[in-house]
């Protein structure tokens, strides 16, 4: 072997530029991915052999999404007394992130040009590949590539639009639609629009029909998110639970921040359609409208629902009817929220519902995730995700809380139907 070459197999004790093969033992560097096919939503652990201890390695991730944007990552890491390097334990000292994350060079990921979607865009059950480069003092010295992919099976869309519905929305559901099984109704927070496909469509990947609803700033829906009317969202949850592949005795609202509000209100007024309530970063209040706080954000039957124009209140002093009498709602009531959180104070707000619920001795089932040094975006709750640009400063602590809060969610809509305690 001549020259410097950028092979799997280099020289021990390399420090810079090349060295001749009679002076050093070859080794040979290894990266492994497992499993080598996966997921969108489920880890994949990297690990690195063969390396010299305390030597100091570059990874690179490289991948091009189904609509033709590169993306990419990497992170330098320091080798453990044994020569090895796994992702999971090993600290990314410099990079597209920091800190100990076993998937950070996936959800670290940036696009390589302007992307319109402004995230990794999938092509549903169609694998991508995703190839690792390792590079040491200038070489590379291994390779490796893997492929992930959104869904195992076939997910199928339609878009619902205000004439020929009553609402504007979109619905990602299983392409097999003979068993019916438990739904979502998903809603998005104070941005406005469709909630975005990713949250329900991944949904739908995991076998659960799921329709993201907008409410506000949609063509002929309000501009702002001001009164609102609840029997909007229910002409979508009666719309949901008329679809094949979904059993209407099993129908759950999800709502994000500010759709946490509506989430819980349907709970609450509309008891019959609504069987389980997920409140993501919620609120245990109604907010006054956004933005400028000029009146009610929900109403109903034509009446503004008592509101609060006090944030970071669970207790508002100006008017404590705009606390949600979460107590009324008849099915399992899921909340999480992150410590962090500079938007809101999400994690008091879901103490406070589950104060209320203990309360009043609801006998249905109610938990919390609350994530220390999480942020707002926690609320996303889809894990691994890569976005572009990443303005969070939390974004990397709240990755890590959702790849842990996504397994209780799904474990979550799997239980729904059952009996409450007695």
């Amino acid at each position: 072997m001549t020259g410097c070459m950028a092979t799997a197999l280099v020289f021990a004790g390399l420090l810079s530029g090349c060295t001749s093969p009679a002076s050093q033992p070859e080794r040979t560097v290894s990266v492994a991915v497992r499993p080598g096919s996966s997921l969108a939503d489920q880890a994949v652990q990297i690990g690195i052999t063969g390396l010299i201890p305390g030597e100091l390695v570059n990874v690179q991730l490289s991948s091009t999404d189904a609509t033709g944007v590169p993306w990419q990552a990497s992170a330098a890491y320091r080798a453990d007394q044994g020569g090895d390097v796994d992702l999971s334990t090993a600290a990314a000292i410099s990079g597209s992130y920091h800190g100990i994350s076993g998937m950070g060079l996936i959800w670290s990921m940036h696009a390589l040009r302007p992307d319109p979607a402004g995230a990794y865009f999938w092509n549903g059950a169609t694998p991508l590949a995703f190839t690792l480069a390792v590079s040491a003092h200038g070489a590379q010295v291994a390779s490796a590539s893997f492929r992930r992919k959104f869904s195992a099976s076939a997910i199928a869309e339609t878009t619902q639009s205000l004439a020929a519905d009553g609402f504007v929305g979109e619905l990602w559901h299983p392409a097999d639609t003979a068993a019916r099984r438990p739904a979502v109704l998903v809603l998005g927070g104070s941005e406005g629009g469709l909630p975005g496909a990713l949250l329900p469509a991944l949904l739908a990947s995991n076998g659960y029909p799921a329709l993201g609803v907008a409410y506000f700033a949609e063509p002929g829906l309000p501009k702002t998110l001001s009164g609102i009317p609840l029997e909007y969202f229910a002409r979508a949850l009666r719309w949901l639970a008329r679809q094949p592949g979904v059993d209407p005795a099993r129908i759950a609202v999800l709502g994000v921040s500010r759709g946490s509000e509506a989430a819980q209100l349907l709970g609450v007024y509309y008891p019959s359609l609504v069987h389980a309530v997920i409140a993501s970063v919620p609120s245990n209040v109604a907010i006054c409208s956004y933005p400028g706080c000029a009146g009610p954000a929900w109403t109903l039957h034509g009446h503004a629902l008592p509101y609060t124009s006090e944030t970071d209140t669970p207790s508002p002093a100006d008017n404590p009817a705009a606390v949600i009498p979460d107590q009324r709602i008849q099915g399992p009531v899921f909340l999480d929220c992150g410590e962090a959180d500079q938007t809101w104070t999400s994690c008091p707000y879901a103490q406070a519902i589950l104060r209320l619920l203990d309360a009043h001795h609801d006998r249905w089932a109610h938990v919390l995730y609350a994530y220390p040094g999480a942020g707002h975006s926690v609320g996303a709750l889809v894990p691994y995700e890569p976005t572009d640009p990443v303005a969070d400063p939390d974004y990397a602590t709240d990755q890590q809380a959702r790849a842990l809060l996504w397994p209780h969610l799904l474990a979550f809509l799997a239980g729904l139907g059952q009996n409450p305690p007695s």
